[in-house]
This record gives structure tokens, C-alpha cells and sequence, in this order.
């Protein structure tokens, strides 16, 4: 006589066997016997879910569950057709249940934690990955290593690391968990840590080129071009045809000051991949560095035709341009730029450049207004003092406008010179300056209140009567609207006198005594601008010709190497060029001409009216515009412009030949 155990045991064998049709019917034939029976609810629940009939599985695992509430896997198997009917919390319900039975299951406890992911409860599911990586550790690293992967792509970093940093204590030789640990921390802003694990994942592969990249990337944006350059180098050594870590190594280089290691890896970079746009606007960068800046305007065009919709690769040709002394190519390209990105400021700002270099002085004073937007530094300072910004009227009875300094202290010198512009329209200013330029400042403008630039602000320039404020800068605009305007310049600053006094008494009668300077430690522009200090001196030297150092800086070395060759230059000891401001526009104003590179100096020599000799490079900013000899800013002001880049030669000659001229005699009525 056949039994309910047996006929069921015989449906079990037939189910196993892929009978299904079969053991279904006998399933159901035990079910009519036995209605309540646990092990038939179950075994039939799975057959028929197996079969696809969902719903009726879900019903028979039910019912199996309510006949025996303490068999984990009845709850496990409930759980698995909820989720498959799309009922994830009653899916939650009996995982938790099974696990409650049964804890010491890793797949169960893993299950459950994709089933509370999908809920969005994040801390559970978490914790149900970590208990599960605790119970299976061979398994840890993948599952965590999944779970962190899909938390990153939701943007939860902070989950991710935590997962991967369990998966890492319980399997620490697992590399991929270190990679995705780096990237996780990364994305949580923590570079230095990221960095960490990734060092730690190429102790464990060392010949895992992916993992050297990653650290040179995350180094490099971390802002160690150095460090990402050692590990970059190793990338190199393990894929050496990786275009990509060619051009990433060449920003390391270049931004450790390695210029000629930049240029080869970008050239290599190019070779790799000739039609990367990226690597190829780098390389133009590095030309302009090194100021080859036609070459530059060639593969930054290049790289423009590459990238046509790249706001940024067409600003860096405008800025190639404009260097290499075509400023209205220059004009051109930075507009194409603003159409692709009208608030990209950095365009902005190269067109207002390029626009007053070219002399059109309406358009590039509205243009330069755009500054503030390029630089946080500079965006910050608009906002330090109160008052509402000028805008070029007349103020009321009584009140004062306050002028605030901006950018180097040569552009301060060169923006003063309008201050004698405003009082010709009776407009009564407080200004504020570098300290070091508040002595020279307060005797050349005695009726206006001349304070350091501290922070706070000195209380003066917050009195009630400052009606409002204007940006040193941004006084152009409102007073030099077209080049006539320039005539209305004079000189606008005073030496001590008696100090200038004292200096030109030590001076040899019947000698030229011309004041030099050759250098500036303006970063970006230094390269084109300075000019060795030998080369100069031999230009000059010549005989009843003084050489007096207005340089800043110490260059007690090179002038000793000058003066064991026969070229003597004098140095006033007493006077600091950089700190003692006013001494050096003294020792200025006791000279008969100043030749100087454009620097401070120039500008002091100019504002203070005495003859000046500038020597400028190809491209010069847009302060000495272009094709012209003389400066509209400065009436004693000669230019002496190199015709081609580099070309110091041609300036120096001609400066020779101008001292060697009839009437280059010393004397305070010495042409300029």
C-alpha cells in the first residue's frame, strides 16, 4: 500500500529528474490527500515557479509557510517568487525570517541586502553585505566590490567605502577591492586616501598599468605633478603605447615646470593618436610656454579643427594668437569661443585683451569688465568695501570717490596716472594701494586719501562722505573712451626731492647715467619679457655711459661676474628696489634715462615723467598696443619692440644706435 511520505518522495524523484509535467500531477494528487502539508506546499510552489506560474507558487509557498512558520527555506523560497512578482518589503519580511532561523547563511544574508538596496534602506542592506562578507571572506571581495560599485554609480561614496573597506579587512589581498576602494574615496573627497589604496593595490599587482594610471590621475588632480609623475612613469614602462597616460604625463611635467619633458610626451601622446584633440591643445600650451608662439598658433589650430565645439581649445588658440602678436585673429577665435560658451570668462577676458591691444579701446574697456568673473582671487576683492561701484558721473556736493587698487604694482602705477583726470572733473578721491606705494602716492596726490590695502580696510575708506567705489582698472573705461583722450596725460608722480636730490649729487658730471632693469617675476609672462642682464650691459656700455642697477632682487653675483669683465653697474645699498618703493622712484628721478624691460620700473619712470627706454617683447600686453614707437600712457616713453620672438638683437641694436645719437648726452633737457 503506497503512502502519502511515498508518493511524495516518488514526485520529489520525478521533479528531480525533469519530469515536471509528471510530478506536478502528483503533487497535487499528495495535496488532495494531504491539503496541509508542508513539504508538498513547498516542493509544488517551487515546481510551479520553475514553470513560470508565479502567482501560483507564491500561493503555495504561502501556504507552506503558514503550515510550518520554522523552515528557513520555506521563507528563503517565498522571498525569491515576492521578488520576482515585484513585492521587494514582503520579500524583506521572510529573508529576514529565514535568516532569523537560519543566520549563518552568506547567500540568504546577501539576498537580503539586494532586497533592502532596491528599498533604498542602505544602512541595512550594508550591514546584511558585511555580515554576509563576515561569513563567506573567499566571497567578500566580489560581493562588496558589486554592492560599492552600484552605490558609486548612485552617488553614494561615502556607502561605498564603507563596504569596500570591510571587503578589504576581511580579504586583503584583493586588489580590484583596492582599486574601486580608491576610486570610492576619490569620490568622496578624499584624494589623499585614495591615493593610498591605490598604492596598495600595485603592491599587490605591481604590473597593473590600470592601477599606475589611476594613482597618476588622482595625484595630478590632487596637485602633486611631481609624485604623479613617478607614477606615471611606471604606467608608462607597463603600456608604453597608452596614449592617454602619454598626455596625462605631459600635464604632470608641465606643471612641475618640465616643459621639455611635457613636449615629449605630448608629441609622443600625438604620435599614439593623432587625432586627440586634447593632447594636441596641451602641446599648444607648451609652445606657448616656451614662446613659440607660432607654432603654437599652428597646433592649436590644429587642435580647433580637432575639437570645433571645444569653448575651451578655441580660447587657447585666441590666446596663442594674441601672443604671437595677432590680436585681431586673436579677437576672432575668443568670439568663436563665447558663441560655443557665452559665460566662459576666461574667453572673456582674452578678448578684451586682444580687443584693447589692437587699440579698440571702447569695445575692450566693456570687455575687461569681464576679469572679475576670471579670477576667484580678484572676484573676492570686488566685494570688500560698501559702497556702490562709479558709474561715471559727476558725484554730490561734498562727496568723495574711493579708487582701489588691483592686480601688480605696475598696473597700480599706471592706473594713477589718471587720478589728475578726476580732479580735472573735481571729483575728490580717497585711494587705496600697496603699502610699499603709499609714501610715493600721498606726495603726488596731496589732496586725496591714500591708505594701505590691510584687511579690514583701513576705517578711512569706509567714512560716510565716499560715495562710491571704483576698481583702479575700471577708471579707463570711464576716462580714456578713445585714444584722443590719452593727450589729456601728464605725469602724475613726485619723487622725494630730497632723497632725488641727494642720489644726483653722487652722480660723475659729464657722464650718462641710465638706470636698467631686466627681469620680472610675473609667471606667466617672464619668459617673453626678460632679458639676460649681459646682453643689456653690453648694449650700453659704452663709453661716458653709467650703468645704475634699478633692479629688484639679488643680483649681487651676475654684477660682480659684469664688473670682473670690465662693465661696471652701480647699486645704491640703500635702497631696496622691491620694498623701498619710493627710494627707487628717488634714485629714478635722479637719472638721465632709464632702459628697462616692462616691469615696475618702466612704469615708475614714466608716471614720474623721466626719459624712459622700454624694451618689449613681440607680443607685449595690451598696455603698449601694437605698432608704434612711443606710449600714448607715458609722453617720455620710447618702445623698442623685438621684431619676431626672441629677437632681442634688433631692440638692443637700436637702443645703442639711440645712445650713440647726437644730443644722447647726460643733462635734465636730454631728449628722451
Amino acid at each position: 500500500m503506497t503512502t502519502v511520505g511515498d508518493a511524495l518522495l516518488r514526485a520529489f524523484d520525478l521533479h528531480q529528474s525533469g519530469r515536471l509535467e509528471e510530478a506536478d500531477d502528483l503533487y497535487a494528487r499528495v495535496l488532495e490527500v494531504a491539503p496541509d502539508l508542508s513539504d508538498a506546499l513547498h516542493l509544488r510552489g517551487l515546481l510551479a515557479a520553475q514553470r513560470g506560474r508565479l502567482e501560483e507558487a507564491c500561493n503555495l509557498l504561502g501556504r507552506a509557510v503558514a503550515a510550518n512558520d520554522s523552515h528557513p527555506d520555506y521563507h528563503a523560497n517565498l522571498a525569491s517568487v515576492l521578488r520576482a512578482l515585484g513585492r521587494p518589503a514582503d520579500a524583506a519580511v521572510h529573508l529576514a525570517r529565514s535568516l532569523d532561523l537560519h543566520p549563518a547563511s552568506p547567500d540568504r544574508r546577501a539576498a537580503l541586502a539586494d532586497v533592502l538596496e532596491s528599498l533604498g534602506r542602505h544602512d541595512g542592506a550594508l550591514e546584511q553585505f558585511t555580515a554576509a562578507a563576515d561569513l563567506e571572506p573567499a566571497a567578500a571581495a566580489a560581493v562588496l566590490n558589486n554592492y560599492a560599485v552600484r552605490r558609486l554609480r548612485a552617488g553614494d561614496a561615502e556607502r561605498a567605502v564603507a563596504a569596500l573597506r570591510h571587503a578589504a579587512a576581511v580579504l586583503p589581498t584583493a586588489a580590484q577591492v583596492r582599486l574601486t576602494l580608491a576610486e570610492a574615496l576619490a569620490a568622496a573627497g578624499r584624494p589623499g586616501d585614495a591615493a593610498g589604496a591605490l598604492r596598495a593595490a600595485l603592491c599587490l599587482t605591481p604590473d597593473e598599468a590600470g592601477a599606475a594610471l589611476a594613482l597618476g590621475r588622482m595625484l595630478y588632480g590632487a596637485g602633486d605633478p611631481a609624485a604623479a609623475g613617478r607614477a606615471l612613469a611606471a604606467a608608462r614602462r607597463l603600456t608604453p603605447a597608452d596614449a592617454d597616460g602619454w598626455n596625462l604625463a605631459g600635464c604632470a611635467a608641465k606643471d612641475s615646470g618640465r616643459l621639455d619633458a611635457a613636449e615629449a610626451a605630448f608629441r609622443r601622446a600625438l604620435a599614439l593618436s593623432p587625432a586627440s584633440a586634447e593632447a594636441m591643445n596641451n602641446l599648444g600650451n607648451v609652445l606657448k610656454g616656451t614662446g613659440r608662439f607660432a607654432a603654437a598658433v599652428a597646433v592649436q589650430t590644429r587642435a580647433a579643427v580637432l575639437a570645433p565645439d571645444e569653448a575651451a581649445v578655441l580660447n587657447n588658440l585666441a590666446d596663442a594668437r594674441l601672443r604671437s602678436g595677432d590680436p585681431d585673429g586673436a579677437v576672432t577665435a575668443a568670439q568663436a569661443a563665447l558663441t560655443l560658451a557665452p559665460a566662459l570668462a576666461d574667453a572673456r577676458v582674452t578678448r578684451a585683451l586682444a580687443l584693447l591691444t589692437a587699440g579698440r579701446l571702447a569695445e575692450g574697456w566693456a570687455a575687461w569688465e569681464a576679469r572679475w568673473d576670471a579670477d576667484p582671487r580678484m572676484a573676492a576683492a570686488r566685494w570688500r568695501f560698501p559702497q556702490p561701484f562709479w558709474s561715471g558721473g559727476p558725484l554730490p556736493e561734498g562727496r568723495r570717490l574711493l579708487v582701489w587698487s588691483e592686480q601688480g604694482v605696475g598696473d597700480e602705477v599706471q592706473f594713477a596716472t589718471l587720478l589728475p583726470l578726476l580732479d580735472d572733473r573735481g571729483i575728490r578721491c580717497a585711494l587705496e594701494c600697496d603699502p610699499r606705494l603709499v609714501p610715493l602716492f600721498a606726495r603726488s596726490f596731496p589732496g586725496v586719501t591714500v591708505a594701505a590695502r590691510v584687511h579690514p580696510p583701513d576705517p578711512r575708506l569706509l567714512a560716510p562722505d565716499i560715495a562710491a567705489q571704483v576698481p583702479a582698472g575700471s577708471l579707463p573705461r570711464r576716462l580714456l573712451p578713445d585714444s584722443a583722450a590719452f593727450r589729456r596725460l601728464r605725469p602724475a608722480l613726485v619723487a622725494d626731492p630730497a632723497r632725488t636730490a641727494t642720489l644726483r649729487a653722487r652722480r660723475d658730471p659729464g657722464r650718462l647715467h641710465v638706470g636698467i632693469a631686466w627681469n620680472t617675476t610675473n609667471p606667466k609672462y617672464g619668459r617673453d619679457r626678460n632679458l639676460p642682464l649681459d646682453r643689456l650691459t653690453r648694449a650700453l656700455a659704452l663709453p661716458g655711459v653709467r650703468l645704475v642697477s634699478l633692479q629688484y632682487g639679488d643680483w649681487s653675483g651676475p654684477i660682480a661676474a659684469l664688473a670682473a669683465s670690465g662693465i661696471d653697474i652701480v647699486a645704491e645699498p640703500d635702497i631696496d628696489p622691491w620694498s623701498d618703493l619710493d627710494g627707487l622712484a628717488a634714485l629714478i628721478a635722479s637719472l638721465d634715462l632709464v632702459v628697462s624691460t616692462a616691469n615696475i620700473t618702466i612704469h615708475l619712470a614714466g608716471a614720474l615723467g623721466r626719459p624712459a627706454w622700454a624694451l618689449l617683447p613681440h607680443a607685449p600686453d595690451w598696455r603698449w598696443f601694437r605698432d608704434r614707437d612711443d606710449s600714448p600712457w607715458y609722453a617720455n616713453t620710447r618702445l623698442f619692440r623685438q621684431p619676431v620672438p626672441g629677437d632681442w638683437d634688433t631692440p638692443l641694436r637700436r637702443v645703442r644706435e639711440a645712445l650713440e645719437a647726437p644730443g644722447a648726452g647726460p643733462g635734465e633737457d636730454r631728449p628722451a
